[in-house]
């Protein structure tokens, strides 16, 4: 335990110093993801790895590699484009993305499955989230037109229903997801979720 911590610390020290913010709850959780899939592939006991081996992880290295999908994050959200979308429309996505998020609920031994399984589940609950807070206010801010209502998204939220879509889409299709109803339902939700896609700006 005493090791864990102490990498936990290294690893947040490390994010600083590439001006990364690791939160401790994250650095525990990157930490523990790394500990099973290393224990796992050199046939050991987690507690083992902890014991013998976590002291030599290079935190420099990964925290690289987080730090790249950071920038390519920002680098995404500073690409896209706000939008302007109906009342309607806007209600079509949160709809979605409701689904989205219910999705990962039905598929919830994802998040214990591998490394990649894990973070791609996590991501959909955490760019579904993110993008419902900023369309709550965003609703509430919404204007009147003669055309109809409308709602301002800002580019982050484009970025973040964008994601969280996409990658539900992409795991349903492949059957890496399912709603436990049979694949004719999962098909009906790809297209509906392909549709309420296409109201955002393209890519």
């Amino acid at each position: 335990m005493r090791n864990f911590q102490q990498t936990v610390e290294r690893l947040r020290e490390e994010g600083r110093r590439q001006g990364l913010d690791i939160s401790v709850p994250a650095a525990q959780d990157i930490l523990a993801d790394l500990v099973t899939t290393s224990a796992a592939l050199l046939g050991i006991r987690d507690e083992t790895f902890v014991r013998s081996h976590l002291t030599t992880v290079d935190v420099v290295d990964l925290v690289a590699h987080f730090k790249q999908a950071d920038d390519a994050q920002k680098r995404e959200v500073a690409a896209a484009s706000p939008a302007v979308v109906s009342l309607e429309g806007t209600g079509r996505v949160i709809a979605s993305l409701a689904q989205a998020v219910r999705c990962v609920s039905l598929n919830h031994e994802r998040l214990v499955d591998g490394r990649r399984d894990k973070w791609e589940a996590v991501g959909v609950l955490d760019d579904a989230s993110n993008c419902l807070t900023l369309l709550g206010e965003a609703v509430g801010n919404s204007h009147t037109t003669a055309q109809g209502t409308v709602v301002f998204w800002s580019d982050e939220s484009v970025v973040y229903a964008r994601r969280a879509l996409t990658q539900t889409i992409a795991n349903l299709r492949d059957g890496d997801w399912t709603f436990a109803h049979g694949r004719q339902l999962d098909a009906e939700v790809v297209t509906r979720m392909s549709a309420d896609l296409k109201i955002l700006p393209p890519q």
